[in-house]
């Protein structure tokens, strides 16, 4: 009941009263005063009640709410006048008072103006609640743990992608990819800084999670966190492989373009004009035009000619890919060629022998994971073998503005690369790189290659913009999709649809609070999305990444210049009031049954 309302109806009450005693007192010759208290008190009645049940206000005081989050001190410093609280995981110390949300303590306190935030930050549920209020934010240190991850929001059928991140708190300690089978595909040890980055290349279409282990100095598993990534066919890359002659290296080349998922032709002459692989096609302007990357060797390199290599110099100065491989120290001619192509081929002492960094373990599965008889680079048991040892050509490759390619674990060049026109060519002078394979590096020699096909590559519109909403998600938390349609849903792991909540005020997007870990799909209209939802204490270090970041925002959001809330009006006790209406009640009660100021014929007729 309003107070207007509330006011006209006890009015209406006070009125009958007073209509009542007037009617009485009109019976008889009653002194004047005790006429004016009867009908006074009626008033005076209902004027009692109306502020025992709607006391006056007063105006609040401005006043801070200190909250305690997750990894806050036990105890702060608070000055007069400041209210301390203990969100759900604080360590608080006994006494200070906990409350399950922050509206709750908002509401409980709601002279508070001001909020200062200790600790890791607010989660989703209570950014809403803080929002209008004057926010600071006082951030916990980062713990030990993974604190930054970034992957890409779906990756191509057989290109390469990389995982990106930072560990906190972890000098000393390594870093493994592993596919979702289980094989150990890339393996880094933590900077300065704890930064990594690895690089893998997708396998089959479909939603999987790949995993991040990071790993101590004895190789055991510290910290193991999902990595969600959606693989679609796209268009592969169309890749050409000539060889001169039949070798291990041409082979091993063309079952990992195969493994990988490229388009792949190939072509290997046997002699005598007799070649193997892929049907003879000259090396025309529009072949080339369909092509991404050409891998050959020199003694391809020569039996093109002068009318192929200069058909092959116009398709990459439109944007081809090229990389040779030097199988022999080249004679005078070929060196004149690479230097009309832009590189200088010298002799050089230098040795023989290389070592590349990061092949100094078997990139199969490790002991206790799961098989890798599934995944696609075909891992065996931990291999027992030293790190194998490669070689290269006697010689040293210069270009005025060339890049590296690829180094020694010495950080010498053993491949150099140039942009031409639109395209990019490379000179290659490893020789053996197929013995990772033999020596059970199958991930390793995938990613060397992976790493020189993304560099070289004519660039494509391969990859996908990213999916609506592709952050981390967490099982209980609020999740925001933006940009969908009206009928967007969510389907859960276990067949079940939850319809989202859509926000009128916030241009399209919807809310939805995920129940259960996995694979989710959204439907919005004829697309599909895979979104990857985390168990709550699935990798920690994120979401208090996640969670001081948001906080941060609303406290940049929050300065005292633009900050709305005000103090909220206090009530006053009742308790005055209803003493007030008791007394004037006991008042009237007894002066109606008084004979003081009454007339001789009310006293009469009483």
């Amino acid at each position: 009941m309003t107070p207007a309302l509330l006011a006209g109806v006890l009015a209406a009450i006070a009125l009958l009263g007073m209509a009542r005693q007037w009617r009485r007192c009109a019976r008889g010759d009653d002194a004047g005063w005790r006429r004016a208290l009867l009908l006074a008190g009626q008033a005076a009645l209902a004027a009692a009640l109306f502020f025992l049940l709607l006391p006056p206000s007063s105006p609040g005081a401005s006043s801070t709410l200190v909250v305690l989050t997750e990894g806050a001190p036990r105890r702060v410093a608070t000055a007069g006048g400041e209210r301390i609280v203990a969100l759900p995981g604080a360590d608080a110390a006994a006494g200070i008072e906990r409350v399950p949300d922050l509206g709750t303590a908002l509401r409980r306190h709601p002279g508070a103006t001001s909020i200062r935030v200790f600790g890791h930050g607010l989660p989703p549920r209570d950014h809403d609640a803080a929002r209008g209020h004057h926010v600071e934010f006082m951030p916990a240190e980062a713990g030990v743990g993974l604190v930054e991850l970034r992957t890409p929001a779906a990756a191509v059928r057989g290109h390469r992608f990389s995982v990106r991140g930072r560990f906190a708190g972890a000098g000393g300690s390594a870093v493994t990819l592993l596919d979702p089978a289980g094989a150990r595909i890339a393996h880094q040890v933590l900077d300065a800084d704890g930064r990594f980055a690895l690089a893998a290349v997708a396998g089959p279409a479909g939603r999987m999670a790949w995993r991040l282990q990071r790993r101590d100095g004895d190789d055991a598993v510290v910290e193991d966190v999902a990595v969600p990534l959606q693989v679609i066919d796209g268009a592969p890359l169309r890749v050409l492989v000539l060889a001169g002659g039949v070798n291990p290296e041409s082979k091993y080349l063309r079952r990992w373009a195969t493994d990988a998922g490229l388009a792949l032709q190939s072509q290997a002459a046997l002699g005598g004009g007799v070649d193997i692989g892929s049907p003879v096609q000259a090396l025309t302007a529009a072949r080339l035009a369909e092509l991404d990357l050409v891998i050959l060797d020199d003694r391809a390199w020569r039996g093109l000619g002068d009318g192929g290599r200069a058909q092959l110099r116009d398709a990459v100065r439109a944007g081809l890919g090229v990389l040779l491989r030097l199988t022999a120290d080249p004679g005078g001619d070929d060196r004149a060629l690479l230097r009309a192509w832009g590189f200088e081929v010298v002799a050089a002492e230098v040795g023989r022998s290389v070592t590349l960094a990061g092949t100094g373990s078997a990139d199969a599965t490790p002991a206790g994971t799961a098989s890798s008889a599934a995944s696609p680079t075909g891992g065996a048991d931990q291999a027992a073998d030293p790190t194998p040892v490669l070689t290269r050509r006697a010689l040293a490759l210069t270009a005025t503005d060339g890049l590296p390619l690829l180094r020694d674990d010495a950080g010498a060049t053993l491949a150099l690369w140039r942009v031409d026109g639109r395209g990019r060519v490379a000179v290659w002078n490893l020789a053996d790189s197929f013995r990772l394979q033999l020596t059970g590096r199958r991930a390793a020699y995938a990613s060397l290659w992976a790493d020189a096909a993304a560099t070289l590559a004519r660039g494509s519109d391969a990859y996908p913009p990213a999916p609506a909403g592709a952050e981390d998600r967490r099982v209980g938390e609020r999740s925001v999709f933006c940009g969908i349609g009206a009928a967007a849903k969510v389907r859960a792991p276990d067949g079940s649809e939850v319809a989202l909540a859509r926000d009128a005020d916030a241009g399209g997007c919807a809310a939805w609070w995920p129940s259960l870990p996995g694979w989710h799909t959204l439907h919005d209209g004829g697309s599909t999305t895979a979104v990857l939802v985390r168990s709550f204490d699935d990798a920690p270090g994120l979401a208090r990444t996640a969670r001081r970041i948001a906080t941060a925002a609303l406290a940049a959001r929050g300065r005292p210049a633009e900050a709305t809330a005000t103090p909220v009006p206090v009530r006053g006790p009742r308790w005055p009031w209803a003493l007030a209406w008791l007394t004037i009640a006991a008042g009237l009660w007894w002066l109606e049954r008084s004979r003081r100021g009454r007339g001789a014929r009310a006293t009469s007729t009483g």
